[in-house]
């Protein structure tokens, strides 16, 4: 358990130190701060009007909920199409042999006739 412990500490301790590292750069440290003081704003914001979002997360997952019936719908009516070509497609062959046996034929009765004359 001891290792365990020493291990998340190291890892806590080398993000710590990654990130006073990266922020010696001025342009990562100004980065840092407008992106910081954007996601307070929205922050407050959020916690000022909880109702607002909170509707906007419903209206956004009836979108993808919407998004995912209509898509499921979409693989089940290609499901039966795909189902009745494979039903139809033997039947389409055989019928296209016996259109073929009858056309041979048929040639043959009229090559048969011809060298008759």
């Amino acid at each position: 358990m001891a290792k365990r412990n020493k291990m998340v500490e190291g890892m806590v301790i080398g993000a710590v130190l990654g990130a006073a590292i990266s922020l010696v750069d001025k342009e990562t440290r100004e980065q840092f701060l407008h992106t910081s003081k954007r996601v307070g704003k929205k922050c407050v914001d959020v916690m000022k009007n909880p109702q607002g979002y909170t509707e906007l997360v419903k209206d956004q997952f009836n979108v993808v909920r919407s998004t995912i019936e209509q898509v499921a719908e979409d693989v089940r009516i290609v499901t039966s199409k795909v189902n009745e070509i494979v039903e139809t497609t033997p039947e389409i062959v055989e019928t296209v042999k016996e259109t073929k046996n009858t056309i041979s034929n048929k040639m043959e009765v009229i090559r048969d006739d011809n060298i008759e004359r």
